[in-house]
């Protein structure tokens, strides 16, 4: 089980649905007073981030936008197969003709 420690890790929900969306102030240099939102339980937060913190923040939103893609591709492929299981099913019971297209 993977486990969310990060900023993207809601202190409400506890689920990693966290964004930045406002840099509220730069309170010296590498840091940084940020409001954070949580997609999943509307939370809104603020406090003062380091630089490691925000570029692990970014990671953490491509690693998870790069398995919502995975997980569309592999909807897609079953989709795909399901469709042609229909397809198939329709030949078979010859319910599909060669005028049809």
């Amino acid at each position: 089980m993977d486990v969310h420690t990060g900023l993207e890790t809601c202190t409400g929900c506890g689920r990693p649905f966290v964004e930045p969306v406002a840099l509220l102030e730069l309170v010296d240099e590498g840091l940084y007073l940020l409001a954070l939102h949580c997609k999943n339980c509307d939370l809104l937060t603020t406090g003062v981030h380091e630089d490691a913190e925000l570029e692990a923040l970014e990671h953490a939103g491509e690693r998870a936008q790069a398995e919502m893609e995975s997980a569309l591709e592999i909807v897609s492929v079953a989709r795909f197969i399901d469709d042609l299981e229909g397809f198939a099913h329709a030949l078979d019971a010859g319910l599909v003709l060669p005028e049809d297209f």
